[in-house]
């Protein structure tokens, strides 16, 4: 399974890596220090990358996302005009981009060609394609607690999924704050829809929260 493999190779290369900087730095003091700990850390993330497709021709999700997520700060797009262009939902470009949902080749090829993403010596496009079409083995997040109850657990799942979707659209249009859940109006609707001559149920839920902005002590 592809959160399988990412998680051993991730170890192996950490493991690795901190065996060699301990055995160069070993002599300093410091090496367990907090700092030395965020110093080391960055150094993991960026070469993580280079390690894993010298090894595997293997792209993990999170790192295809990464691609893509560095790719669309450089090119100053927000999520919305990327859905412009591609013609697509706005959250489900996101949550594809977070890794929750496949994206199919020709839409990868055109998301790529906007992000302006070329070829690198740590990733070929075509392994990024391949990556951005699988369908993830470990969609939505890991929660044990979620009761048993069949619509609480939909919406667990909703939010599993869409969440961190949602969370960076919030972030990216409104600020550093969060929606709340007292100042808001929550609405549940009843759709009929007429598909293929059969008529169709849908549930409608909006939620019309307020935006609260986190304070910053300068």
């Amino acid at each position: 399974m592809e959160c399988f493999n990412a998680r051993n190779a991730l170890a192996h290369f950490i493991s690795m890596i901190y065996s060699q900087m301990k055995f160069s730095f070993g002599k300093r003091k410091n090496i367990e220090s907090p700092k030395m700990n965020r110093n080391l850390s960055s150094f993991l993330i960026r070469n993580f990358l280079r390690y894993n497709s010298t090894t595997t021709n293997f792209l993990p999700k999170y790192l295809a996302t990464k691609i893509l997520l560095d790719a669309k700060r450089k090119s100053n797009l927000k999520f919305a005009d990327l859905a412009t262009k591609l013609n697509v939902n706005k959250v489900w470009l996101t949550s594809a981009i977070l890794g929750q949902h496949p994206i199919n080749e020709n839409l990868s090829k055109e998301l790529i060609k906007i992000l302006n993403i070329k070829d690198s010596g740590n990733y070929k496009i075509e392994n990024l394609i391949q990556t951005l079409g699988s369908i993830p083995d470990c969609r939505g997040l890991v929660n044990t607690s979620v009761t048993s109850d069949p619509v609480i657990r939909r919406l667990q799942e909703f939010l599993d999924v869409y969440g961190d979707s949602l969370k960076t659209l919030i972030k990216e249009e409104f600020g550093d704050g969060i929606m709340s859940a007292i100042d808001c109006t929550v609405h549940l609707d009843k759709q009929t829809s007429t598909i293929d001559n059969g008529k169709e149920d849908r549930i409608v839920i909006t939620i019309n929260g307020k935006y609260l902005q986190y304070k910053h002590i300068d």
